[in-house]
């Protein structure tokens, strides 16, 4: 099978080229893979509607069998998603004839050794060694969570946490058995557990690589999910819905709208992208590494408490605290906004935030153009 097994690339001269499956020379080249791309394990298909995204907390996690006991099994990657749910995640070749049955009984001891002996500080601790600090860990919180288009308010972290320890605790969990190709056997073990255990998503994903003389291409896909499975395991407590541009406007008083109006309009024109949610709508842009981050938030009354329209900046992607500094000021230059919290500037838009709002925001939006382009400030001067 593995032989014949090809896909087929079309270049831009209609020539068919054939590239071969081939074989991982060892698991750690896919483990390592699965820790840089996590967006392999493709959440798109686990759920459509609702897709699992993730960050990495840490590979080969320590895993102990007694409260407080040294560890006794490491699992392979452990990942949480948007909702805070833990993912356990088990990396085989097919070639290893553990994974036939073998694996299934580790991956139970992780996750249930997990479940009773890992206190949420202890996935915090290992996610904040994992990128080298607890700043940096909320710095890369806030841009995970605030990639949630349904979001309507400034991530909080702590209630983030919070989310974690409960589902950690309920075992609502996410087991994931990564190979090359998921045997037969496996696959059954597979669907009848994520049939009959409500609470944890039991998956298979295959991860196929082809190899031709230039170029490398990865195929996942996932395995043993049936639609009874999917239907039962949908997120609980998940709006869904979205606004619209026409209903937000609809939402703010009179006197905001032209100011909303204008901000969509110009970060459309500095080609940004705008992410609408249940009520209110967030603006990204690609930083030069490519990154997708938030750069403003508009929210209508009602939100945060707030009975007027707040407007946000956001700095959490400025990881240089004197630039985030420079940033900060400029932008307060042009817009009297008040910090709330690290990263994020906001403004009332009563009477006076919209006059104030409207007579700056060139100057604001002329700041994150020179952000997003790489031009950083080093001082205050905008």
């Amino acid at each position: 099978m593995k032989d014949t097994d090809s896909i087929f690339l079309l270049d831009g001269h209609g020539e068919l080229e054939r590239i071969p499956h081939r074989d991982y020379q060892n698991e750690d080249l896919l483990q390592l893979l699965v820790d840089r791309h996590p967006e392999l394990l493709v959440g798109d298909q686990i759920n459509p509607d609702d897709p699992p995204r993730w960050i990495v907390v840490r590979r080969e996690a320590g895993i102990p069998a007694s409260e407080g006991g040294v560890n006794r099994w490491s699992i392979d990657h452990l990942l949480l998603d948007q909702y805070g749910r833990p993912t356990f995640v088990e990396v085989k070749r097919s070639s290893d004839t553990r994974i036939r049955r073998e694996v299934v009984g580790q991956m139970l001891d992780y996750a249930a050794n997990a479940q009773a002996y890992w206190p949420r500080d202890k996935i915090k601790a290992l996610a904040a060694e994992n990128v080298g600090s607890v700043e940096e860990l909320d710095t890369r919180l806030l841009e995970f969570l605030g990639a949630d288009d349904s979001s309507d308010t400034t991530p909080d972290l702590e209630t983030y946490w919070d989310a974690v320890e409960r589902n950690l605790r309920n075992g609502e969990v996410r087991l994931l058995f990564v190979a090359d190709e998921i045997p037969s056997e496996l696959r059954r073990i597979i669907e009848f557990l994520n049939e009959h255990m409500p609470l944890v998503e039991v998956l298979g994903v295959e991860i196929k690589q082809y190899q031709g003389q230039n170029i490398q291409a990865l195929v996942p896909r996932i395995v043993g999910q049936t639609e009874f499975a999917r239907q039962q395991k949908k997120t609980p407590g998940r709006s869904v819905g979205t606004t619209t541009q026409e209903e937000f406007l609809a939402a703010c008083p009179e006197n905001t709208r032209s100011f909303f109006f204008r901000l969509l309009s110009e970060s459309l024109q500095h080609r940004y992208i705008i992410y609408w949610g249940t009520k209110g709508f967030s603006v990204r842009g690609s930083m030069p590494d490519g990154r997708l981050v938030s750069l403003f938030y508009g929210y209508p009354p009602g939100v945060n408490g707030s009975p007027f329209p707040l407007f946000q900046a956001y700095l959490g992607y400025i990881q240089n605290p004197q630039q985030h500094s420079a940033v900060q000021s400029a932008f307060i230059e042009h817009i009297p906004f008040v910090l709330k919290g690290k990263h994020t500037l906001e403004l009332r838009l009563d009477g006076e935030g919209v006059r104030a709002a409207e007579s700056g925001l060139s100057g604001v939006l002329d700041v994150v153009k020179r952000v997003v382009n790489g031009e950083l400030p080093t001082s205050s001067a905008p």
